[in-house]
């Protein structure tokens, strides 16, 4: 058969290939899904601070809150 090639791999090679390439998927993985995570947290972190401000702005009382300026 001409022009064919055939790679010929016994099993300690593959058992070494996919002991290798195998773990290091896992690896990107599990790295991934924590740097996802941790900027899901972050986001709802930030949108809870941003919740609270607002709830303290509009609560203070009127003596506190600025006098608007006058229409004349």
């Amino acid at each position: 058969m001409p022009g064919y090639d055939v790679l010929a791999m016994d099993g300690l090679s593959i058992i070494g290939t996919v002991g290798f390439f195998v773990p290091a998927a896992i690896l990107i993985a599990v790295v991934a899904g924590a740097v996802v995570r941790d900027r899901r947290l972050s986001a709802r972190e930030a949108a809870e601070e941003a919740t609270r401000e607002g709830l303290a702005r509009e609560a203070l009382p009127d003596g506190d809150a600025p006098t608007p300026p006058r229409a004349d």
